[in-house]
């Protein structure tokens, strides 16, 4: 089942844009070599054609020449040691899994990891001896099949999607989202009945969902976060009378125990804290994961530093945040009141310094003490998807001319407007009027433009599009946030204000033709090549490590199956020599996974076939 949905995710991925612009060399004869030899090749060394000039020798029909460094190796008796040409086999029966980790919207968090390997493989001589291929299906028929390519040249350079990336809650409304438990129900931390329970829920009960998935729902109910099968609850208006005194889950978990609470950040209740302004005293200050001086220190704040109060002001140690750092100090420590309240803001909030992380913020176990921050959160994953995803949370918000809350009540324009301030971008210029740089034709948008009607200083944004003809826009028509087609009786235009960012595929030259014509030996067949980088998304740990004790370096660097092709040896691959220096749990038989620098440029180079010959 995982290995049909990774062959899914890598045919998604090949979507990207890929420039093909060289060839790859002439292939040399095939030739397996050994490190056998005697003293008299090592005195005659002779080439196959100076033998046989010398000799007069024939090579019979299916033989080959086995040779040590170009030369014929002379056997006791004066003749050539000769082998049967091999025949290269075709890829496995059952194509491997991937190390590389692609960004599926269904899938966010599944990886397959690079780990060191479970045993040690013999290091090969500097002469490597003919490789075997394993036996399989056809490759070229399963490249066909799957619609992955076959590249005779590594793409020069691929489109790169921009990507956010975030760890806090965002609001959404509440409307059209309310459901009513059909009987006493247990909220599971997965998507299984097996799974472990976090929650109950009486008949009658009322849950949110927030996220659909197939059979399931993802549901919010009080505090308590994760799945319930969607046959147990039935959606309700939002007027029922069962609102008015909601009845909620039960916690039979801990939320920060809970694996499925941040599985989808959305929240129906509010996110945005209240500014209670605190600036540190002491010259330097640490703030730790727990309410005590034992407890990881998560980071660290100088005098006149700002945080921000988020929870227990009232207590010893208070939940803060500064910057990207959330935890607890000692309230001793903090000068706060009204005199701290008025400097901060006759000096402006941007103008203080903030806190030094010690540790990423997704590894930080006081991350989720509240579900509160001082902005809001967006989604992750690619940048068009966030958007559209972002504005589909606010699906049912009143219409309300003039309005500004996305929750609330909010207008047209300003619905559109606010969506993309989330991500740091101004629909308009500073005279109020829609931006001039980023417009195409409606026919040229794509999911997550604005979608503007009228022209001049009368154009106004109208919603976002989400494609198909589609926008999500905050309706007069309707009352309230739906999704409706494009008006194409107006006068419209599309807003792009980012570009999918194109980057060159080769910065260490994995795209370099770096191999001679006389280089290329045995030809080991087709195989699967995929990409991965050296962070913990693809090889579990960020070592920078590879399984032979080898550094990582791209343009080098290639994880195989041991077995087929042992460490050490060095392989062409598009005219490009690379180095088996890795491995990888998927990485099996005819399956290669090249190192590159970045993790975006792994996903975005997608997979993809190619003949991968010894070098001599």
């Amino acid at each position: 089942m995982i290995r049909k949905k990774w062959k899914r995710m890598l045919a998604l991925s090949m979507a990207c844009t890929m420039t093909v612009s060289m060839a790859v060399p002439a292939v040399a004869a095939q030739e397996g070599e050994t490190s056998l030899q005697t003293a008299e090749a090592a005195e005659l060394q002779e080439t196959p054609e100076q033998f046989e000039a010398r000799t007069g020798y024939h090579l019979p029909d299916g033989y080959t020449y086995v040779l040590n460094n170009g030369f014929v190796i002379i056997q006791t008796d004066g003749s050539p040691q000769i082998t049967p040409v091999a025949t290269p086999e075709p890829t496995p029966e059952e194509t491997p899994t991937p190390t590389v980790t692609p960004t599926p919207s269904a899938t966010p968090d599944v990886t397959t990891p690079t780990p060191a390997p479970t045993e040690t493989t013999t290091q090969p001589s500097a002469t490597p001896e003919a490789i075997t291929t394993p036996e399989a299906a056809d490759p070229a028929q399963e490249a066909e099949a799957e619609n992955i390519p076959v590249i005779t040249a590594f793409p020069q350079s691929v489109e790169v999607p921009v990507t956010v990336e975030d760890y806090r809650f965002w609001t959404v409304s509440a409307s059209k989202k309310a459901a009513q438990a059909k009987a006493n129900l247990e909220i599971k931390e997965e998507m299984s009945e097996d799974s472990r329970s976090v929650g109950s829920l009486k008949e009658g009960g009322i849950c949110y969902i927030l996220k659909k998935e197939e059979g399931w729902y993802y549901v919010e109910s009080g505090n308590v976060r994760g799945f319930v099968e969607k046959k147990a609850v039935k959606k309700i208006g939002d007027k029922n009378e069962a609102l008015l005194t909601p009845v909620y889950a039960v916690e039979m978990i801990a939320p920060a125990e809970n694996q499925a609470y941040t599985y989808y950040r959305a929240t129906i209740q509010q996110t945005e804290a209240k500014k209670s302004y605190a600036l540190c005293k002491g010259d330097e200050l640490n703030i730790r994961a727990d309410k005590n001086t034992d407890s990881e220190i998560v980071g660290t704040m100088k005098k006149g530093n700002l945080c921000y109060i988020l929870a227990d002001e009232t207590e010893e140690w208070v939940y803060v945040e500064s910057g990207e750092v959330r935890g607890f100090v000692k309230k001793e420590y903090l000068q706060t009141g009204k005199k701290v309240n008025k400097k901060v803001k006759k000096t402006g909030e941007d103008q203080f310094t903030l806190a030094v992380a010690q540790v990423d913020p997704k590894e930080n176990p006081a991350l989720y003490y509240t579900i509160t921050s001082m902005k809001a959160g967006i989604p992750d994953g690619a940048i068009r998807d966030s958007i559209v995803d972002y504005a589909n949370g606010f699906l049912g918000t009143v219409w309300e001319k003039e309005g500004t809350s996305l929750c609330e009540g909010i207008d047209t324009k300003e619905f559109a407007e606010q969506i993309y301030e989330a991500y740091g971008y101004d629909v308009t210029d500073k005279d109020g009027n829609v931006q001039e740089q980023g417009k195409v034709s409606v026919d040229q948008a794509k999911p997550g433009d604005v979608i503007c009607y009228g022209s001049g200083e009368e154009a106004s944004a109208a919603g976002i599009y989400v494609g198909d003809g589609k926008i999500v826009q905050a309706s007069e028509t309707r009352g309230k946030v739906a999704t409706v087609k494009v008006d194409t009786t107006q006068e419209s235009f599309a807003l792009e204000l980012f570009e999918d960012t194109k980057v060159i595929a080769g910065s260490k030259n994995i795209s370099e033709v770096n191999a001679t014509e006389a280089m290329y030996g045995q030809d080991l067949g087709l195989f699967k090549l995929t990409y991965y980088c050296a962070c913990a998304k693809c090889c579990g740990k960020a070592t920078g490590i590879t399984a032979s004790g080898a550094r990582v370096a791209e343009g080098e660097t290639i994880a195989v199956d041991p077995s087929v092709i042992p460490y050490g040896t060095k392989v062409i691959i598009n005219g490009h020599i690379f180095t088996a220096q890795d491995c990888g749990s998927g990485v099996k038989e005819n399956h290669i996974d090249i190192y590159v620098d970045d993790h975006e440029r792994a996903l975005a180079l997608g997979c993809n076939y190619a003949e991968v010959h010894l070098m001599k």
